[in-house]
């Protein structure tokens, strides 16, 4: 009898680990989404450690490898990984990850863009995104939307497990809400500034007063008068803060706050899974960005 139970205690676990879904996500906030869906159903990896550009990475062999052995991708979309992510996919050689296949998830399909350009585009206009700005995972209520396409492709792929991931949902939607509500309280409707356009949804989700980006062109940097003219604009509307990410580039900075007196920060825009680092989650990310304004 004591055979019988222990072989019944292993099946039951070797079946849990086999319906456990393989998830690699591109980055370390899609991954904290897809955890919290997924619950004990999902074992998932970040390619990207969340410190990197998105824009740009490359198709390496480690990548290649996670992607072959995945059940399931998940990418931020709205073209935020396509110099990289397409060319993994195709060397994976996985047929149901590829885009449009029951295991790719695209968390921006979900979502209400912002910054959706008009009329022709071109590369003369810098690194413009067609489908508007990627950079939503700074939104809490963005990043609540696109859970639902989550929701989505772990359902298809474990049809049983479908209202789990549903109840699952509607608890992470909740602590995301919760937790605007308390972050929302801390904070004064001030005019801010950002150099790339990386931080536009944190700014329209708080209702701050944004003028903008230092960029002229997404991806290009400004020319000395662009600065110029950016930083008297900064100082006539009374400005309190410039939002920028590390790989913004120091000597213009440097100037835009020479010129204008207005105090430049430089921030994470991602989750970083990093020894050092105090943006581990999306709620630890959102406290540093609150902090940072004035």
């Amino acid at each position: 009898m004591k055979h019988l139970i222990l072989s019944l205690i292993i099946l039951s676990g070797a079946y849990a680990h086999a319906t456990k879904l393989k998830v690699v996500t591109t980055l370390p906030d899609v991954a904290e989404v897809v955890q919290a869906i997924g619950g004990e159903f999902v074992d998932v990896q970040s390619l990207l450690k969340g410190s990197e550009d998105p824009h740009y990475s490359e198709a390496r062999p480690d990548f290649i490898l996670k992607v072959n052995r995945a059940d399931i991708v998940c990418a931020v979309g709205l073209d935020l990984e396509i110099g990289w992510l397409p060319k993994i996919l195709e060397k994976a050689g996985n047929a149901k990850v590829q885009s449009g296949g029951p295991g790719f998830c695209v968390l921006g399909a979900k979502v209400t863009a912002l910054d959706i350009p008009g009329g022709v585009i071109n590369r003369s206009l810098g690194d413009v995104h067609p489908h508007g700005n990627p950079h939503f995972m700074l939104s809490l209520e963005k990043i609540a939307d696109s859970g639902a396409e989550v929701v989505r492709v772990l359902s298809l792929a474990l049809p049983e497990k479908a209202s789990v991931f549903e109840k699952n949902y509607e608890a992470f939607k909740r602590r995301l809400s919760d937790s605007k509500k308390e972050l929302a309280a801390q904070l004064k409707k001030v005019k801010v500034l950002e150099y790339h356009k990386e931080f536009t949804y944190f700014f329209n989700s708080y209702g701050l007063e944004s003028l903008g980006s230092l960029e002229e062109k997404p991806g290009m940097p400004p020319s000395a008068a662009r600065i110029a003219k950016v930083a008297q604009l900064a100082k006539e509307n009374k400005v309190v803060v410039l939002f920028a990410t590390v790989s913004a580039p120091h000597k213009v900075l440097e100037r835009f706050q020479e010129l204008s007196g207005v105090r430049v920060v430089q921030l994470p825009s991602y989750v970083q899974n990093l020894d050092k680092s105090s943006a581990k989650s999306i709620i630890e990310l959102q406290n540093i960005l609150v902090k940072a304004i004035p």
